[in-house]
C-alpha cells in the first residue's frame, strides 16, 4: 500500500513547477517566465512612456478521470514607437529629390560652379 501525502499544490508551486515557453523560445518554469516577460514589457513602457499589458493564461484540461494536464502561457503586449516619417519629393518623371523640385528656390546654387571657383584659387573675400 502506498502512503498518500496530504500536501496540496497552490499557485506558489504551479509557479515553481510548471514548464512554459518564452518570447525567446526558451523552456523555463512559469514563475521565471512571468517574471522574464514582465521585465521586457517593463523596458518597453520605459523607453516609449505608454502602457502595456501581460497576460497569464492557466489552461486546465482532463486527461484521465483522475488526471489533469495543466499548460500555461505568458503574452506581452508591449508599446511600439511611432514609425518615424522620412519626407522625399518626386518630379514629374517619378524621380526623388530630398527637396520639392516644383518649389522654386530662394538661391540657386550650381555645385558645378562652386568647384570651378574653388579649383581657381577663390577666396571668400574675393
Amino acid at each position: 500500500m502506498t502512503e498518500q501525502t496530504d500536501e496540496t499544490i497552490g499557485f506558489k508551486e504551479l509557479l515553481l513547477t510548471t514548464r512554459v515557453i518564452d518570447s525567446k523560445n526558451h523552456q523555463c518554469k512559469l514563475g521565471k517566465c512571468i517574471d522574464f516577460e514582465l521585465d521586457n514589457l517593463m523596458q518597453a513602457i520605459n523607453e516609449y512612456n505608454k502602457g502595456g499589458k501581460l497576460t497569464i493564461t492557466i489552461d486546465i484540461g482532463v486527461a484521465e478521470k483522475n488526471e489533469l494536464n495543466i499548460q500555461a502561457e505568458v503574452k506581452t503586449n508591449p508599446p511600439k514607437g511611432k514609425k518615424p516619417s522620412n519626407p522625399f519629393y518626386r518630379d514629374y518623371k517619378g524621380r526623388l529629390f530630398m527637396d520639392d523640385p516644383n518649389q522654386m528656390k530662394l538661391i540657386q546654387t550650381n555645385v558645378y560652379d562652386l568647384k570651378e571657383t574653388h579649383q581657381k584659387g577663390a577666396t571668400a573675400n574675393d
